[in-house]
């Protein structure tokens, strides 16, 4: 990676710090390291509705996943489980403090103030030669107070970290979600990653398309809600009111994903020019 990259990927992971994921632990990427893929210049990727420009690098960190040291996942694998496949030995196992659920509200009674028609009817009842039978309430219910539920334990390593099968299979799991978010990206597709909500993705044709719309919806769009409909009017109905919501709260990006549209027009009429030359444009 480049110093001039390197520095425009921390201003990056620094603009979009708040809208961060779940925090990947730093033991996980010192015990199991990182795989790296190759940089690249394909692909449209948004976190949590902010555009990141290209050019990406999609990385395996620790037990999750990163494109320009931005973090697009939580633990894909919690380190837990990594830790767990240790020598008993070394793992400490500690249970949490049980966490009460909260009971059922209770209704309270307090006998009423006034005279009731009940009661006007039981002293009636006493002077009646023929009383009709009493109408019983039921009996209050009893509450009972729910059981603490415990929360799951935690697993600390306190030895030193070895790789054995059962680690590699794991990191693998997180390698493969790596290699399909590259891929992804490098045929040209696009990404939306949101930390409360699942991935959305779209290929190459959806990403043009979208492209050729979404910048002046950002732009001119006065409110949210304007901006929800308008983008299910245009055909993206893959974008949901949190996203579309997401989006709008970052609609200062429209200038550069204008930007990005006029780049990607440049490189296909390049590219035309050379397949018409034959390869060569001398």
């Amino acid at each position: 990676m480049s110093g001039k990259f390197a520095v425009l990927a921390m201003a990056v992971a620094a603009s979009v710090a708040a809208l961060a994921f779940e925090e990947i632990p730093k033991e996980s990427a010192r015990a199991l390291g990182v795989t790296r893929g190759k940089q690249f210049e394909h692909g449209l990727v948004f976190v949590n509705g902010k555009y990141i420009d290209p050019p990406y690098i999609v990385e395996r960190w620790g037990t999750g996943i990163r494109i320009n040291s931005i973090p697009v996942t939580g633990q894909v694998i919690d380190w837990s489980e990594f830790v767990k496949t240790q020598d008993p030995a070394n793992v400490t196992k500690i249970m949490p403090d049980p966490v009460a659920e909260a009971p059922a509200p209770v209704q309270s009674y307090s006998p009423p103030s006034y005279q009731s028609q009940s009661d006007v009817d039981a002293l009636d009842d006493l002077f009646d030669d023929n009383p009709a039978p009493k109408k019983t309430s039921a009996p209050p219910r009893r509450v009972v107070a729910p059981k603490p539920r415990q929360a799951a334990p935690r697993y600390e390593l306190a030895g030193k970290f070895v790789k054995n099968e059962a680690t590699k299979a794991l990191v693998k799991r997180i390698n493969d979600q790596r290699t399909e978010i590259d891929g992804i990206l490098r045929r040209g597709g696009f990404i939306f990653f949101g930390d409360n909500y699942s991935r959305v993705v779209g290929d190459a044709r959806t990403a043009e398309s979208m492209l050729a719309a979404l910048p002046e919806l950002m732009q001119h769009e006065g409110s949210v809600n304007s901006f929800r409909g308008a983008v299910r009017a245009n055909g993206m109905v893959y974008i949901n009111e949190m996203l579309a919501a997401q989006i709008y709260g970052n609609k200062i990006d429209y200038r550069r994903l204008q930007e990005r549209r006029q780049k990607l027009k440049q490189e296909r009429e390049w590219s035309k020019l050379l397949n018409g030359a034959g390869g060569s444009i001398l």
